[in-house]
């Protein structure tokens, strides 16, 4: 298993996401609405989190400020940057 083909199905479960909360968008106002859209909140979470872990697994750094934790991104050789709230880190 490589980063690379990881990545790439992450990818494309977002897009499922994305495309299904545009989907949600057409359905009348209602209950069966808002509890879709209670899933796709909860899914969206869930995806997060298992990004994370698989982040991890990979020894990526987590940013730990937020949760879902987002992924530290190496900006320099002692810093990294996270890709969700944008604070650097200096590891020095």
């Amino acid at each position: 298993m490589d980063i690379e083909s990881i990545s790439k199905g992450l990818g494309i479960v977002s897009t499922t996401i994305s495309t299904l909360k545009t989907l949600m968008d057409l359905l009348p106002k209602g209950t069966e609405k808002r509890d879709v859209g209670e899933k796709l909140r909860e899914a969206e979470n869930n995806f997060k989190i298992a990004e994370a872990e698989i982040a991890d697994g990979f020894a990526y750094k987590l940013c730990r400020r937020h949760f879902p934790p987002g992924i530290m991104l190496d900006i320099d050789e002692y810093k990294s940057k996270c890709n969700t709230c944008g604070v650097v880190e200096d590891f020095g």
